[in-house]
């Protein structure tokens, strides 16, 4: 769990409730867009608007706060920065999870390969979740 005033502070970005509400909705989902987290917070905050929510959710990105994770075929979403993963995407559902795995492998491998001096990581692998798989399954069963 992440101290979100404490994140702020150092990164110089003023606390604010609606910073820390924005945060604390995507702590809780993990994995938002920024019209979700709107929609969510804006019952507690109604006089908030989709543009303050644009722009903390970019201010936040700045300072590594927050990362974008980018699945083809989906909105963008954003998580919160606090470790280095993978992603695994249905191209079904659109279900977003995390996984964890050592990469340093293959960000060795990537920078030897590239010359680059890489920092961060960013993959995401498509394939369909196994409640999609199940259902698939089921359909093509009962067609048969």
């Amino acid at each position: 769990m992440m101290n979100f005033e404490a994140s702020l502070k150092e990164k110089n970005l003023k606390v604010t409730p609606q910073r820390i509400a924005i945060l604390k909705e995507i702590e809780k989902n993990g994995h938002i867009s920024v019209d979700d987290v709107y929609e969510n917070i804006k019952k507690d905050y109604p006089s908030i608007s989709l543009a303050t929510v644009y722009k903390n959710i970019a201010a936040l990105y700045e300072v590594n706060i927050l990362r974008e994770v980018k699945a083809p075929a989906q909105k963008q979403r954003y998580e919160l920065s606090y470790d280095h993963h993978i992603h695994v995407a249905c191209g079904k559902c659109g279900k977003l999870e995390d996984i964890r795995v050592d990469i340093s492998a293959i960000s060795d491998e990537c920078a030897k390969i590239s010359g680059y001096a890489l920092y961060d990581t960013s993959a995401v692998f498509i394939g369909i979740c196994p409640e999609c798989a199940a259902k698939e399954k089921n359909r093509k069963n009962k067609l048969s």
